[in-house]
């Protein structure tokens, strides 16, 4: 009679440091300005890099005009973009867990701090205009 013996592995799952202080990284690529946030995201337990990507002034300009009509409108051209006023999406795909999400409202039902995202892509923004 033979005994077998059965043996488990223990795989240690990585521990992520979260981020306390998100720093807003602004750089140049292929002659665009680009920039992106990294936060802890409270849902999820893990950092999330959300880049933005710059539009040019005029854009920029029509960007900053939706936060006078309303803060949704504003956020939602920095989500989905404004087909109106030919606005591309200001945040782009963001990495979870190693996998592109596409950005959208649904996305935030899944994963936090869309007020700081929202925030910091506005700071991105205005300081290109400034």
């Amino acid at each position: 009679m033979t005994e077998e013996t059965e043996t488990k592995q223990t795989v240690k799952k990585e521990v992520e440091e979260p981020i306390k202080e998100p720093k807003l990284v602004r750089t140049e690529r292929n002659g665009m300005i680009v920039g992106s946030v990294t936060l802890w995201d409270k849902k999820t337990k893990q950092n999330i890099k959300y880049p933005f990507n710059f539009p040019g002034v005029e854009n920029a300009v029509k960007f900053t005009d939706l936060a006078d009509v309303s803060r949704h409108a504003y956020w939602d051209a920095f989500i989905n973009g404004n087909d109106d006023l030919g606005l591309n999406p200001l945040i782009g795909t963001p990495i979870v867990g190693g996998k592109p999400e596409k950005m959208s409202w649904k996305f935030w039902e899944n994963h936090s701090g869309v007020m700081k995202v929202c925030s910091e892509a506005d700071r991105f923004l205005v300081q290109e205009l400034n």
